[in-house]
């Protein structure tokens, strides 16, 4: 029961930060600055509450060099995908990832489920491309769809990552490394966007200083529930952040709410449920 609180509250830290990144004017200078406040926050706190944490494992560094080029891409792919479409309907599409992820845990780590675990993999997919469906919308995705798709598929191999970086022993180091390698992609590639001007500085530094923190809480406490369970059911599990988008885009957005994606909620649910029977 534990890994399953935490895992659920860290899919509504996610789920904040992304409304966060969705409302900036500069997505990609957003990322990097969210980030990096990430960081920052993290090493400050690593001598004080991490103490015993605080030793080398090159195991960690390896895990957290893999984890953060995937979950890199996943953040650049994701961010693209907010400039063509709503919170509501990109956020929605990454609950694709665990169907992935069960196919790449079963084969590269033997993880075995149960129906009930399987089942409700199954529906929390199935309740995302629900969620996300339109009516009258043609079978050619759009930009933000075809986006989205590509985050939802870098998360996946970022996902195994994680999975043997937090059963390495030091899941905290990891969680670091991975934080210092994300950060450090990220900066690269926002240079292209001139991320240090003074007016958006100004501008948004309280949204991404907020974000960053939550961020922070969203990276730990997922990395710390998924020692306590399988990594095809944390990840299924972490999707009930597509309920908490929705809520969030339908309420703070004003983005339309509509017969589909209240189905799709409800399936997505159901999936939950399913899994925590199966754990």
């Amino acid at each position: 029961m534990t890994g399953f609180i935490f895992i659920v509250f860290s899919a509504l830290c996610h789920s904040l930060w992304n409304v966060l990144l969705k409302r900036s004017s500069d997505k990609y200078a957003f990322n990097f600055f969210m980030h990096l406040v990430n960081l920052i926050f993290f090493t400050a706190l690593f001598p004080v509450f991490f103490r015993e944490y605080m030793y080398f494992d090159k195991g960690a560094v390896i895990y957290g060099l893999i984890g953060g080029t995937f979950f890199a891409l996943y953040h650049l792919f994701i961010s693209t995908a907010y400039r063509y479409s709503d919170v509501s309907s990109i956020y929605p599409i990454t609950t694709s990832s665990p169907f992935f992820i069960l196919i790449w845990a079963t084969l590269f780590l033997g993880e075995r489920l149960t129906f009930f675990g399987v089942s409700g993999i199954i529906f929390t997919v199935l309740g995302g491309i629900v969620l996300n469906g339109e009516k009258g919308s043609r079978i050619k995705p759009a930009k933000g769809t075809v986006f989205a798709l590509l985050a939802a598929f870098s998360y996946s191999f970022g996902a195994l990552a994680d999975k043997g970086g937090v059963g390495g022993g030091n899941m905290i180091f990891y969680t670091y490394c991975l934080c210092f390698f994300m950060t450090s992609y990220l900066a690269v590639y926002s240079l292209r966007h001139r991320p240090f001007r003074k007016e958006f500085i100004m501008a948004e530094k309280k949204y991404f200083i907020i974000a960053g923190v939550i961020v922070f809480l969203s990276f730990t406490s997922y990395r710390y529930g998924l020692t306590f369970m399988e990594v095809s059911y944390a990840a299924a599990l972490r999707q009930v952040n597509a309920v908490f988008a929705l809520i969030i885009g339908v309420f703070v957005f004003k983005e339309a709410f509509s017969l589909s994606k209240l189905t799709g909620t409800l399936i997505i649910v159901i999936g939950i449920v399913l899994i925590r029977f199966g754990m």
